[in-house]
């Protein structure tokens, strides 16, 4: 199998790493071939057994198809979704495990499932892949860092792959298709002023804008007639949900009327059963007469690639870095081929949330920021700009004067010592978003020196970040001065839950050094105790990861941090002592400390430790073993406690964990070995009654609490000459037996 360069590379990488590591993450961006080092390492390793795991069957679809081109033999290869991980209970034995898009595993069901595949493999080589490796909407936890290890075969960014001309640099077209809704609003509520004179007005100043808007000729089937230059090509739609996707289907012809009025329409989403079908009808499709455009909500936002497809089409809004970064690789891949893939963004994404980080990327190589050559070039369609300036003057005006919503805003923050985010309404105007619309007029130098001068007479604050900081210090502010002393933990109250978690996080940022000195101060004013040092902070932790320890016999894991951001940042801490011990970034000293809490080095013995500390707890208070559909405490026990079974009788159970079983007197064994158990420990504790009493052995006529205790007896004989009791059984029959 031939690979690039670049993955080349990264494959030498991961089998030098795996000489002496157990896992290896490799992130680099959609499309650049991480299924190739997947089909490579399977055939290097033909006589080794692989789980290969992935979100979705259309990813093994495409592996199997890269197989068959490359004569690979998947013989020994299993191929199991994250959804079937999380309903399997027992594994199959294997050499190497394959995460694909391993940043999924963070997800409570399916990180589950995974790690009973690991427990179940404690010995198999684990191979993760991904593009988004950090769950941007999750706490920003990395899944490298908690699964890997932090140990990469390589980590690229997009920005490096197109640098490196590992992938095309695409021709990004953005336009906003919803402005007409926006101008119709406007109208509407035009339309309903009280005040005649300044209706009239009003309406006056749509009515242009609609004019100026007609001028600038940005009509969506306009922009696609441009820039689609294969009139036969193919696209994928992303859309938001199922209702707007089966609009989206009926009404998209007059989009491409001046591309191709011949168009072949496939939809593929969860709900539709003829998913698997449509998909390969669009793979297929080859005609070079008709546009082809498959419709989709997000079983594609992962691992699929076409080596045809001309660009894809959001039509869904997202702030979320990891959905962009996925839709827009459905239309790139590493390849000889000088095509440049299309990239029509016409619902704003490039404005919001995470997202916009990624646009700056791409501005940045627009910009000429790299060093890569000059045979780049970078082109950029913003439909958006004029569009935006038209509103932003309507919406100036609208309703009410800029010096009307001034005051108004003047007398919000009076009143409430803080300023509106961006959905606040008050006297019935939406103030939050008037003041982020002066942030933006600002931004682009078309906010007059006169009304800037005016907002910040009232200490406007022009980032967003500050005024939502101002907001809750406000709030935590009048709480103290409410309480007479600075707030405990317990007297946040679940209304201000959120309150708490921003104080939380302003003393992290403290002690990282990464928080302001004037708003540390203003926090250390009314009392916030932030003032400790780095090497105080630690030992803090320390001292309180030892408590949670003493009180409840384990470490903290994920499920006990849902709802205790404090129990949160110290999971997260823990964490980064093991990273930091990896990489040689933790003294002896500090290493010593935390040994003598009986802390564990490897996360995933932590989690076995705490799943079995709660066995334990179970078998202690109740003297049985838990069914295998209980669940304790939100943990499925029942289900853990057989998959330990499952590993010990196939012999694959670690000997220190073994041990740790035999320690606790907790047997090992299956539902079915328990209940035989029990019905032979019957007959033993009567027939040992019986000697007891009568200084004999019974005799076949015998019967004794209601037991034919001689027929027990010699079936039991029989079963140990045929092999078939456990050891521990036998020597208590040999105990009765011994005088016969």
């Amino acid at each position: 199998m031939i690979l690039h360069k670049h993955n080349s590379e990264t494959y030498a990488n991961m089998v030098s790493l795996f000489q002496t590591e157990q896992r290896v993450a490799a992130v680099q961006p959609t499309g650049t071939g991480k299924s190739y080092l997947i089909m490579q390492l399977i055939e290097d390793n033909a006589d080794k057994r692989f789980a290969v795991c992935s979100p979705s069957t259309y990813i093994f679809e495409q592996m199997k198809s890269l197989a068959d081109e490359n004569r690979i033999s998947l013989d020994n290869t299993d191929f199991l979704t994250y959804t079937k991980l999380s309903q399997t209970e027992a594994f199959s034995e294997y050499n190497y495990i394959v995460l694909d898009e391993f940043h999924r595993c963070g997800a409570d069901e399916w990180g589950q499932g995974v790690q009973r595949l690991l427990d179940s493999n404690p010995n198999a080589k684990v191979f993760g892949t991904s593009a988004t490796p950090i769950r941007y909407l999750d706490s920003g936890r990395n899944m490298a860092d908690e699964l890997f290890n932090g140990v990469y075969a390589v980590n690229m960014s997009l920005a490096e792959a197109i640098r490196r001309k590992i992938l095309p640099l695409p021709v990004y077209v953005t336009s906003w298709y919803s402005f007409r809704g926006d101008i119709e609003q406007l109208e509407m509520k035009a339309e309903q002023s009280g005040n005649p004179r300044l209706k009239n007005a009003l309406l006056g100043k749509i009515r242009k804008a609609k004019s100026m808007i007609a001028e600038l000729d940005v009509g969506i089937e306009k922009i696609f007639e441009k820039h689609i230059r294969n009139k036969a090509g193919k696209f994928i739609v992303f859309c938001p949900n199922v209702e707007q996707l089966r609009r989206m289907v009926n009404e998209c012809d007059s989009w491409f009327e001046k591309v191709n009025r011949d168009i072949h329409k496939y939809t593929v989403y969860a709900q539709n059963s003829a998913s698997d079908k449509q998909f390969e009808d669009f793979r297929n499709d080859k005609s070079d007469s008709a546009l082809k455009l498959l419709f989709c909500i997000d079983m594609l936002n992962e691992g699929v690639h076409f080596d045809d497809v001309d660009g894809v089409i959001m039509l869904r809004a997202t702030q979320s870095a990891n959905v962009f970064y996925q839709q827009l690789g459905r239309a790139l891949a590493c390849s000889d081929s000088k095509k440049k893939p299309v990239i029509f963004d016409i619902v704003n994404n490039y404005e919001t949330g995470d997202t916009a980080q990624q646009y700056a990327g791409f501005m940045e190589i627009a910009r000429g920021e790299g060093d890569y050559d000059d045979e780049i070039e970078f082109e950029l369609y913003d439909y958006v700009r004029d569009i935006r300036e038209i509103l932003n003057e309507l919406n100036d005006t609208f309703a009410n004067s800029w010096d009307f919503n001034f005051e108004l805003l003047k007398e919000y923050a009076e009143k409430y010592h803080a300023f509106p985010d961006g959905n606040t309404s008050y006297e019935g105007v939406l103030i939050g978003k008037w003041a982020n619309q002066q942030r933006t007029l600002n931004n682009q130098g078309k906010l007059s020196k006169n009304r800037v001068d005016k907002l910040n007479s009232i200490d406007f604050p022009w980032d967003v970040n500050e005024a939502s900081w101002q907001t809750f210090y406000e709030e935590l502010k009048s709480t103290v001065e409410s309480l007479g002393h600075f707030p405990k933990k317990s007297e946040f109250g679940s209304d201000k839950t959120s309150l708490y978690r921003w104080v939380t996080t302003q003393k992290n940022k403290y002690r990282n050094g990464t928080l302001e000195e004037d708003k540390a101060q203003k926090l250390i004013a009314i009392g916030c105790e932030i003032t400790k040092g780095m090497a105080e902070y630690w030992q803090e932790n320390c001292d309180r990861l030892g408590e949670f320890v003493k009180q409840h016999g384990r470490f903290p894991n994920y499920a006990d941090v849902k709802s205790d951001p404090e129990l949160k940042v110290l999971y997260v801490w823990a964490n980064s002592q093991r990273t930091a011990r990896y990489r040689g970034q933790l003294s002896e000293e500090r290493i010593a400390m935390l040994d003598s809490i009986g802390f564990t080095w490897d996360k995933h013995e932590e989690e076995w430790l705490n799943a079995f500390n709660r066995l334990r707890s179970y078998f202690k208070e109740f003297g049985s073993l838990p069914g295998i559909n209980e669940v304790v405490d939100g943990y499925k026990l029942g289900k853990w406690y057989k998959s330990q079974v499952v590993l010990y009788l196939a012999g694959n159970m670690q000997a220190h964990r073994v041990e740790r079983f035999k320690e606790a007197g907790i047997p090992l064994e299956n539902l079915r070995q328990r209940r035989k158990n029990e019905v032979f420990m019957k007959y033993y504790d009567s027939y040992m009654e019986y000697l007891q009493k009568f200084g004999r052995h019974p005799a076949s006529k015998d019967r004794y609490n209601d037991l034919d205790l001689v027929k027990w007896r010699c079936t039991q004989m029989q079963k140990k000459r045929q092999g078939k009791l456990t050891d521990e059984l036998a020597e208590l029959l040999m105990n009765i037996c011994k005088d016969l």
